[in-house]
């Protein structure tokens, strides 16, 4: 997948160009995307490697 089309939102699986990406606190090893919109709804995150929540 091309980086100008976006990527997926780990929380809702949508596609966006308005995201943020953190390695995972809980692991330091998964990528965890947010888009815009998830962020501002403090819609949870689970990380799919050692399944660390957040908000």
């Amino acid at each position: 997948m091309s980086e100008t089309m976006g990527k997926v939102c780990v929380s809702c699986g949508r596609l966006s160009s308005e995201y943020v990406s953190f390695k995972c606190p809980g692991c330091l090893k998964e990528t965890i995307i947010r888009d815009r919109s998830c962020r501002e709804k403090h819609t949870r995150y689970v990380c799919p490697n050692c399944h660390t929540e957040g908000p």
